[in-house]
């Protein structure tokens, strides 16, 4: 990606392509896009977003993240699992075109920089440098592109955080938990990854990951995280607005930091 910082970050699509349709309509047309994962699932049409966002970043437009919630598809792919009733994957995995489009899916990054950004789904673990997790993410990156990728999908599920001397399946899931999944830290640092709320129910001694001290020194963007909502600092950037939830679809222009937002549908607006 261009070293400078005029392109716009959007936050988890996961399906609503109602919403990214009218938020690309109030985008500059010249303006590199980071889709920030999460591109599928939950929302009604998320064959339709998939398809957009490779065709925006075929054309050269666009780059997107690996998020949760892509990798969760990844797995199902992997395993051959039936799809569990509260997913919106099965336009995807009946699809003419599945196979391109998971070959294409597993083949994000999950790391993303320009010169003063890092671009990432969850977070970057205080403790990392930004040396090592782009060395991290691209151990995981290189695992999902190889021909056994399935069998790094269906030892994705554990809990594991990442410890230096960690090997084989256990060491990338503990990267790719620190990188997709993060948001909690307990007092010693240590990621706690059953907890899904927002900071007002965050347990005693609790902290955000980015309210550690952290190595990275680069701002760092990131999504996933919808009951967290906007967060615009300089050295933190969260666009998650929870458009699946009744909000709306956030993107923001790095330069000089103006947010875009299309509102959430109709379906998603509670007594709708």
């Amino acid at each position: 990606m261009s070293s400078q910082t005029q392109c716009i970050a959007i936050g988890d699509l996961q399906g609503c392509y109602e919403s990214l349709t009218g938020l690309l309509e109030q985008l500059p047309e010249d303006a590199p896009l980071v889709f920030l994962g999460d591109l599928v699932n939950r929302g009604p049409q998320s064959l339709l977003t998939l398809r957009r966002v490779k065709e925006l970043c075929d054309a050269g437009r666009a780059q997107s993240i690996l998020g949760n919630h892509d990798l969760h598809l990844l797995a199902l792919v992997a395993t051959g699992k039936p799809c569990p009733k509260k997913d919106t994957l099965n336009d995807i995995l009946t699809a003419p075109d599945r196979d391109e489009l998971i070959d294409w899916l597993r083949a994000r990054q999950l790391l993303i920089e320009t010169q003063d950004t890092v671009f990432v789904h969850a977070g970057i673990p205080p403790k990392w440098s930004l040396g090592k997790a782009r060395a991290l993410a691209s151990e995981v990156q290189e695992s999902l592109r190889a021909d056994t990728w399935k069998h790094t999908l269906e030892k994705m599920c554990g809990a594991d955080v990442f410890r230096d001397d960690l090997t084989g399946d256990a060491r990338l899931r503990g990267i790719l938990n620190g990188l997709t999944r993060m948001r909690f830290l307990k007092p010693d640092g240590t990621p706690d990854y059953s907890i899904r709320e927002g900071i007002a129910k965050m347990p005693a001694g609790y902290r955000p990951w980015f309210e550690f001290p952290r190595l990275v020194q680069k701002t760092v963007c990131f999504g996933h995280w919808s009951m967290l909502g906007l967060v615009i600092r300089p050295d933190t950037i969260a666009v998650d607005t929870g458009c699946l939830w009744g909000g709306a679809l956030s993107a923001l222009r790095l330069s000089d930091r103006r947010l875009f937002q299309e509102p959430c549908p109709c379906w998603a607006k509670p007594g709708c």
